[in-house]
């Protein structure tokens, strides 16, 4: 009897203690308020990202600015916690590069041509790395990185907006 009343006392200060430590749950996954912080900040900027893809015209140096300006905010805020591989990794995916965001935004620039469902196709690919990332700085299993990054995905409505780029008029 003892020992029952033991344990449910443990639990509970347990849980007291949790919730004193600001424990936080994402996707329910328990996080540090630190890191739900840092995933509502990681959210912002990837709604900030696909909003400033979604109204970029080639003939407008202001809504590429925009775009450059986004995908940095978004590089630098996902970098903390990564290796230096999924660094570089996360660099291609936003960077210069042919393939990367800012390399695709610089190309319509310099030829001249708004986005088409072909480059739609490779934000998803770029965004496909950056929710996979967000989410390995977060989660400490397979298990909850996936939930997380099911939840960002949701929470951003990403993958919704990048399907209207380039079937825009």
């Amino acid at each position: 009897m003892w020992k029952k009343i033991v344990a449910t006392f443990a639990v509970l200060g347990l849980l007291i203690t949790l919730a004193a430590c600001g424990q936080k749950s994402y996707a329910g996954v328990q996080v540090s308020e630190k890191k739900y912080e840092r995933v509502q900040s990681e959210n912002d900027d990837i709604k900030t990202l696909v909003t400033a893809l979604q109204k970029f015209r080639y003939d407008d140096d202001k809504s590429a600015d925009t775009v450059y300006k986004a995908a940095d905010k978004l590089n630098q805020e996902l970098r903390p916690g990564l290796s230096e591989a999924q660094k570089n990794q996360l660099g291609v995916a936003l960077g210069d590069g042919a393939t990367g965001v800012k390399g695709i935004v610089k190309a319509a620039v310099s030829k001249q041509y708004n986005f088409d469902d072909e480059v739609a196709s490779q934000f998803h690919a770029n965004f496909r790395i950056v929710f996979d990332l967000a989410s390995f700085s977060i989660g400490n299993s397979v298990q909850q990185r996936s939930k997380i990054e099911t939840q960002m995905r949701k929470d951003t409505n990403a993958d919704t907006e990048l399907y209207k780029i380039g079937t825009q008029e």
